[in-house]
């Protein structure tokens, strides 16, 4: 009760914009999937004036979940339209800033991607391989940093391994000039993705359904994860990428914990094939190598 008087005394949908009625979104979401609706029946009985509240707050998640339809169709039809530029894309969500919200794990730019994609932080999907993770979607802080480290432009070929339901890969893809490829074993991920990159009409966007180990990576400039992988699925990648390191200059962005993880691409570094950058303190889990032949 104390949850949605509070969400009914919130600025009304209409006034707000997108990044902040996803936010809302979210809040109003939290209610609804936790109440149970055998329980609820139950508290209305005991204490009739609760129907009224409950309604009132499944009347105003609906006007939000409207206005966050539109707010989002307005910025995919100025991507689909080519008003909306790479440059200008990107300007837009990294403008809005980075800084952690006090009472929620994100930011204001994550909340304008994520309004804008419809996608959660944190979603669980079917079908993910022995040695894979749930979806854990990339902060909009860590797309920025990849992004500035890498400048992807028109004859690169950026791989999001591991991409989950696409939101590092349809970000990129809108804010560059690259070819962008999405690689997911989860089928459910996948179509959620596909489904998502078809709104903006990216013509340098491709999901591939896929375990990576089989993918023909060759084409590659940039290679993202964000700890997709362990155990052995993470040692054939790091594998794989150090084999093409050999071949040609790469950039590698891996994010995830040293241990059955980040141990892997350290392998490829004590062998040659990959050179690692120093750490920076904003992102400390982060190693970005490339190639050593190259670097």
């Amino acid at each position: 009760m104390e949850r949605a008087e509070l969400l009914l005394a919130s600025k009304e949908a209409r006034t707000l914009e997108l990044g902040a009625l996803w936010e809302l979104f979210e809040r109003f979401s939290f209610v609804r999937e936790n109440v149970e609706p055998d329980l609820l029946v139950l508290d209305v009985r005991a204490r009739p004036e609760l129907q009224a509240l409950w309604d009132a707050l499944e009347a105003r998640a609906g006007s939000v979940n409207d206005a966050l339809e539109v707010a989002g169709e307005d910025v995919a039809e100025q991507l689909r339209t080519g008003a909306l530029v790479p440059a200008r894309f990107r300007a837009r969500w990294e403008g809005l800033g980075f800084t952690e919200a006090s009472d929620r794990a994100s930011t204001a730019a994550d909340d304008w991607l994520e309004g804008l994609l419809r996608i959660s932080r944190l979603t669980t999907g079917p079908n993910r391989p022995p040695c894979g993770q749930v979806n854990l979607a990339s902060r909009a802080q860590r797309i920025s940093d990849f992004l500035s480290i890498t400048s992807p432009g028109q004859h690169d070929t950026v791989y999001d391994l591991g991409c989950g339901n696409g939101k590092f890969a349809i970000t990129v893809a809108a804010s560059s000039s690259a070819r962008v490829k999405g690689v997911e074993y989860s089928q459910a991920y996948v179509e959620s993705a596909r489904r998502n990159g078809e709104r903006f009409a990216l013509s340098n966007l491709e999901f591939i359904h896929a375990d990576v180990r089989d993918v023909d990576l060759s084409d590659g400039t940039a290679f993202y994860l964000y700890f997709p992988f362990w155990g052995e699925v993470a040692h054939a990648v790091a594998r794989m990428l150090g084999q093409a390191a050999r071949a040609r200059d790469i950039t590698v962005y891996a994010s995830g914990p040293r241990n059955d993880y980040g141990e892997h691409f350290l392998e490829q570094v004590s062998q040659g094939a990959l050179a690692l950058s120093p750490h920076r303190l904003d992102f400390a889990d982060v190693m970005v190598l490339r190639s050593a032949a190259f670097a």
